[in-house]
C-alpha cells in the first residue's frame, strides 16, 4: 500500500503536472482564440483521441498482463513494440498519401496541414506507448514523470512564444496561418521530444516477434481496444459532434468550460498510472481480492473529497481559468462532468476483475453499454436541448458502466467491497453538491463550509487508523 501511494504520487507528477500546465494555458487560448476556432481545436483533438485508441490496440494493458508471466517480459516487450510500430507506420503513410481526401472528408480542406501534423503526432505518440509502459512495469516512475514533464514544458514554451513573442511572419513561414495552429505545431514538437528522450528504452528493442505470443496478446488486447474506443466515445463523442449539431460558439464554450472539470480527470489519471501494473502484480497473491476492495475504498473516499473541493470552488476557479465571460454560458456542465469522472475512476477500480481473469470481452460489453448511451443521448437530444445534454450523457454513461461492472464482477470474480458505505458517501456528495451549486448559487463560503463538513464525514467514516498505520510503515 505504501509503495502504491508513493508511486501514485510520482506518477501523478508525470500525469498531472503536464496537464496542469496545459490547463493553465486555457486562459491564453481563450484570450487569443475565438469560440469558433476553439470548436475546431476541440474537434481535432477529439478525432485524434479515437485514432490513438486504434493505433495502440490495447497493447499497453496486454504488455502488463503478459509481462507478468515468468520469463516473458523481454519477448512481450519486443513483440508489442514491433506490432505498434508497423501499425503506426501504415497509418502515417496512408494519411500522408491521401491528405487531400482525408482533409475534405473531415471538413479541413482549407487547412490540410492540420491533418498532416496530427498524423505525425499520432505516429510519434504510438512509438512511445510501449517504452513508457516499460518504465512503469520496471518501477521507474521518476524517469516516466520526467519525460512527461519535459515534453509538456517544451510544448508550453513553444506555444507561449508563438502567441506572445514570435512575430507572425515567422510562424506563417512554418505553415501556421491561424492562431489555433500554434497549439497543434507545439504538440507535434512535444511528441517528437518524447521519442528522443525515450531512445535509451527504444534501443533495448530487439528484432524479435514471437507469433505464438502475439496471437495470445491479440486475443487479449482487441477487446481492450474496442473498450478503449468506447471510452473515447464517452469522453469525446460530444465534442466531436457538437460542431455539427449546435452553434460553433456553444460548442466552443462547452470545450472551454470542460477543461476546468479536467481537475478531476487529472486526479483519476494519476491514480490509473500507478494502479494498473500494481493490480496485475497482486493478482496471484492470496489476499488479492481483499487488497482490491481496500484500494477501491480508499480511492472512492479520497476522490469524493477532491470532487467536492472542485465543485465548492467553481465560483473563483472560473475567474482564473476561464477569464472570457462569453464562455461562462456553459459553466453549469462542470459539476456534472466532475461527478462523471469520479464515477469513471470508481469503474476503473471495479474493472479489475475482467482484466486479471482474462475476460476482457466483458469489459468491451460494459464500455459499449456506456458508449451507446452517450451516442443516443447526444444525437437525439443535443440539437433540442443544447450542450447540457452532453454533460448529463457522460454522467449517465459512466454511472451505468460502474454499476454494470460491479454486478458482473461479483458474479465472475467476487470482491468484498463495502458497497453500502461507499454508496452512502456518494449520496452525501451528490446532496452537498446540489446544495452548494444550485441552492446557494455556487457561493464560495457555503460551498467550502459543506466541503469541510464532507471531508470530516469521510474521515470518520473511513478506517483512518488502519490507513495511517499503513502509510507510516
Amino acid at each position: 500500500m505504501k509503495k502504491l501511494i508513493s508511486e501514485t504520487i510520482i506518477y501523478g507528477i508525470g500525469a498531472i503536472l503536464p496537464r496542469i500546465i496545459i490547463f493553465l494555458l486555457n486562459p491564453l487560448y481563450i484570450k487569443f482564440i475565438d469560440k469558433d476556432e476553439f470548436a475546431q481545436f476541440t474537434n481535432l483533438y477529439a478525432i485524434v483521441s479515437f485514432i490513438n485508441i486504434l493505433l495502440t490496440f490495447g497493447f499497453e494493458t496486454a504488455y502488463f498482463r503478459f509481462s507478468s508471466e515468468k520469463n516473458n517480459e523481454r519477448k512481450t516487450f519486443n513483440t508489442s513494440f514491433w506490432f505498434l510500430f508497423g501499425l503506426a507506420s501504415l497509418f502515417l503513410i496512408s494519411v500522408l498519401a491521401f491528405t487531400g481526401s482525408v482533409s475534405s472528408f473531415l471538413g479541413y480542406e482549407k487547412t490540410p496541414e492540420f491533418i498532416r501534423w496530427f498524423a505525425w503526432i499520432a505516429f510519434l505518440d504510438t512509438l512511445c506507448v510501449i517504452p513508457l509502459a516499460w518504465l512503469r512495469f520496471h518501477n521507474k516512475p521518476i524517469k516516466y514523470s520526467a519525460i512527461r514533464v519535459v515534453q509538456s514544458l517544451l510544448q508550453t514554451v513553444l506555444v507561449v512564444s508563438l502567441f506572445l513573442y514570435i512575430p507572425g511572419h515567422i510562424s506563417e513561414s512554418l505553415g501556421m496561418n491561424q492562431k489555433v495552429s500554434y497549439t497543434f505545431w507545439s504538440n507535434l514538437m512535444g511528441s517528437l521530444a518524447g521519442v528522443l528522450m525515450l531512445l535509451p528504452v527504444i534501443l533495448k528493442v530487439r528484432f524479435q516477434f514471437v507469433k505464438s505470443l502475439f496471437r495470445r496478446m491479440i486475443h487479449y488486447s482487441w477487446p481492450v481496444m474496442i473498450a478503449g474506443f468506447a471510452f473515447m466515445i464517452n469522453e469525446n463523442f460530444d465534442k466531436a459532434v457538437q460542431v455539427h449539431l449546435i452553434p460553433d460558439g456553444d460548442a466552443g464554450a462547452y470545450g472551454g468550460c470542460y477543461k476546468l472539470a479536467v481537475l478531476m480527470t487529472l486526479f483519476v489519471t494519476a491514480y490509473r498510472m500507478g494502479i494498473e501494473p500494481y493490480f496485475f502484480k497482486q493478482m496471484n497473491q492470496d489476499n488479492a481480492r481483499f487488497t482490491y476492495a481496500q484500494v477501491t475504498e480508499y480511492f472512492t473516499l479520497f476522490a469524493s473529497v477532491v470532487a467536492m473541493g472542485i465543485i465548492a470552488n467553481i465560483s473563483w476557479l472560473k475567474l482564473i481559468f476561464i477569464p472570457d465571460q462569453d464562455y461562462w454560458t456553459a459553466i453549469d456542465i462542470i459539476p456534472v462532468i466532475v461527478m462523471a469522472n469520479l464515477f469513471f475512476g470508481i469503474y476503473y477500480n471495479l474493472s479489475t476483475w475482467y482484466k486479471v481473469t482474462d475476460r476482457t470481452g466483458m469489459g468491451t460489453i460494459i464500455s459499449w453499454a456506456g458508449a451507446i448511451i452517450t451516442i443516443i443521448l447526444n444525437i437525439v437530444l443535443l440539437p433540442l436541448y443544447g450542450f447540457m445534454v452532453s454533460a448529463w450523457a457522460t454522467l449517465a454513461a459512466y454511472a451505468s458502466m460502474m454499476i454494470l461492472s460491479y454486478i458482473l464482477g461479483q458474479k465472475y470474480f467476487p470482491i468484498p467491497y463495502k458497497v453500502g458505505k461507499l454508496a452512502g458517501i456518494l449520496l452525501v456528495l451528490a446532496i452537498f453538491s446540489v446544495i452548494s451549486y444550485q441552492l446557494f448559487n455556487a457561493d464560495i463560503w457555503i460551498g467550502n463550509l459543506l466541503f469541510i463538513i464532507f471531508a470530516v464525514i469521510v474521515f470518520f467514516s473511513s478506517d483512518q487508523k488502519n490507513l495511517l498505520i499503513k502509510i507510516k510503515k
